[in-house]
C-alpha cells in the first residue's frame, strides 16, 4: 500500500458492507451507502484529480438521493430476518471479502493500479453482486446494481483520465438512479391499483 492511512477508509467500506446485510431499515441501508461512497472517495481523492473524485462522489450521492425519494413513499416497516439468515449473508459475504483479499495484489500488479483503489473497488464489486444474488427487494436491486457500477467505476476511471468519459459514467449513474426510482414507483402503484 502506498498510503498505510487508507486502511481506515477500507475497513470502514468493509463495516459499512456488513451493517447493510445485517440491518433491513432502508433509512439505515441508505446511510450505510453513503458510507461507502464517503470511504471510496476518501481514497480516490488521494490518487485522482480532486475534481473527478469529487463529480464521483457527488454524483453517488445524488443517485442515492434520487433513490431515496421513492423509497420513502413506499416502504416504511422493515421485516425482521431469521438468524439463520444473517449467518449466512455473515459468513458467504466473509468468504467474498477474503476471496477479494487473495486476488487484490495481482490485479494490482496487472492493470499497474494503487493497492488501495483495488482493495475498495473489488470489495464494492463482491458486495454488489452478493447482494443482486440474495436479494428481492427492487430498491436494494437497483442499490447493488449502483454500488457494483461504482466498483467498476473505480477500476476503469484509475486508467481512463478523460473527462468526457467520467462524465458519461456520472450520467449512467443518474440514469440507474432514475429507472431505480421508476421502477420502484411504478411496483407500487401497479399493484394498488
Amino acid at each position: 500500500m502506498d498510503h498505510w492511512i487508507n486502511i481506515l477508509p477500507v475497513l470502514i467500506l468493509a463495516a459499512a458492507c456488513i451493517y447493510i446485510f445485517i440491518t433491513n431499515d432502508w433509512r439505515r441501508i441508505l446511510i450505510a451507502y453513503v458510507i461507502l461512497y464517503v470511504c471510496a472517495f476518501a481514497i480516490v481523492a488521494q490518487y485522482w484529480l480532486f475534481t473527478f473524485s469529487l463529480v464521483k462522489l457527488i454524483t453517488g450521492l445524488m443517485s442515492l438521493v434520487v433513490m431515496g425519494i421513492s423509497i420513502n413513499r413506499y416502504y416504511t416497516i422493515p421485516q425482521k430476518k431469521a438468524k439463520s439468515e444473517l449467518v449466512f449473508r455473515l459468513i458467504a459475504l466473509c468468504l467474498i471479502f477474503i476471496l477479494v483479499l487473495f486476488m487484490v495484489y495481482r490485479i494490482s500488479n496487472y492493470l499497474s493500479i494503487s493497492l488501495e483503489i483495488v482493495l475498495a473497488s473489488l470489495l464494492l464489486i463482491g458486495f454488489g453482486i452478493f447482494q443482486l444474488g440474495i436479494t428481492h427487494e427492487s430498491y436494494k436491486l437497483f442499490l447493488a446494481i449502483l454500488i457494483l457500477f461504482f466498483g467498476f467505476e473505480l477500476i476503469f476511471s484509475a486508467n481512463e483520465t478523460s473527462l468526457l468519459v467520467n462524465g458519461m459514467l456520472a450520467v449512467v449513474t443518474l440514469l440507474i438512479a432514475l429507472m431505480g426510482s421508476f421502477m420502484i414507483i411504478n411496483e407500487f402503484e401497479t399493484g394498488a391499483e
